[in-house]
Formats: C-alpha cells, structure tokens, sequence
C-alpha cells in the first residue's frame, strides 16, 4: 500500500498569504472544515456538518466510534498555479491529551487513509458529495503519536500529487477526506482540530496547505 509522507511539525498562518520562496499558504474557513458522517453502518454517508463542537473543542473525528463512521473532511482554496508545483504539504492538529478517542495514554486512532477530490465538489462548503475523490494512501497508523511529557506535534502529510492534480485542472478548491481504512476495527478515532478550534485558541492551528511552487 502507498504510504505518504508523515511528519510532524509546528504551524503558522492567515488565509490566503505568499511567502518569500514561491510559497503560498492558504487555510480552510468554519463552512470548508466538518465532517462527514455514516450514521447506520451502510457505507453511505448521510450526514454533513460544518464542525463538531464539543465543549470549546471545535474538533471533528475521523474513525469508527459510537455505530458510527465518521469522517474529517477540509476544503482549501487554491490561487491560479500557472507555475509547476514543486512541493505541496497539508498540516493538521490533533486535540486533546492523546489526539484520539478514546483519550487515554498509548490509545491511538485507527488505521487512516487520506483522499482528495477536486471541483465541483470541493467548493468550501462541507456536503454529501464530498464522498468521493482519489485515495493517495495512508496518513496515519493505528499508533500512539504523543510522546510522553510533550504536547501532541503537528502533522504534516506529503499531497504534492493531489495538488498537482488540482492546477493539471485548474480546479480553485481542493478537498481532503481522512477516514478509517476499511479493515479498521470499530471503538477508536482520531481528533482533529478545526478552523473553530484556531479562532479560539490560536490561529497556528489552523488546518493548513503550503504549496511550494517551482
């Protein structure tokens, strides 16, 4: 199986900002971070919301919890790529203690796999028909990622392919759905937090896309 490229590290930000080097930064809105989610074990989603408010946690869950599969999704906006893109990195922030439910030392959300899918669908708005897209392969392993004494570290995947596919398009959104793999066992889920979560606790966290351009 395709794996991406996972590392951690911190984060920085504003909408849509160009930075020295031919970097582009932009970052997702309320309406263009939320979820998705499979309420009856169907395989068919039948609910969209914007985020899933939890407290002040603002955070939206990808993983097989509660009957349910639920699945974060985050749509950018893209600027016009007339120049080859080089390089193209999606950073998110994990919350709580452990970054998973449930939020307890060495518990882990499940096996997770990363898909993107382009306009119309993507278009900023959180929908039913953001279900569907390519698969680039495997985000996160069903491990813990805290290490102990430390806070939870950004993660920062590898989407130089799915961004690429986007300016071959011309598409101006992108979407990125993150959800179990298939053979994912239920009673686990990864924590991710929003737009929301950033307008309260800190703009770094934002749900970030940097798009460095050749």
């Amino acid at each position: 199986m395709k794996h991406l490229i996972l590392s951690m590290a911190a984060a920085f930000a504003v909408s849509f900002s160009s930075a020295p080097a031919a970097t582009i930064e932009t970052r997702t809105a309320p309406a263009g971070d939320g979820a998705l989610t499979d309420s009856t074990g169907d395989g068919i989603v039948d609910r969209a919301m914007s985020l899933k408010a939890d407290g002040e946690d603002r955070e939206v869950h990808s993983g097989k919890i509660w009957r349910q599969n639920r699945k974060a999704v985050f749509e950018f906006e893209l600027p016009e790529l007339a120049a080859p893109v080089g390089k193209a990195t999606l950073q998110l922030w994990l919350n709580g203690n452990n970054g998973c439910h449930p939020d307890k030392e060495g518990a882990s959300g499940p096996d997770t796999d990363l898909y993107f899918y382009l306009a119309p669908e993507a278009d900023g708005k959180i929908e039913l028909t953001d279900d569907n897209g390519t698969k680039l392969g495997r985000a996160l392993e069903a491990k813990p990622v805290r290490t102990a004494g430390k806070p939870l570290p950004a993660v920062r995947i590898d989407v130089t392919e799915a961004v690429r596919e986007a300016a071959k398009a011309k598409s101006r959104w992108i979407g990125f759905r993150l959800e179990a793999a298939p053979d994912a066992p239920a009673g686990s889920a990864w924590r991710w937090r929003t737009s929301e979560f950033a307008a309260i606790s800190g703009r770094r966290y934002n749900p970030l896309l940097t798009i460095e351009i050749e």
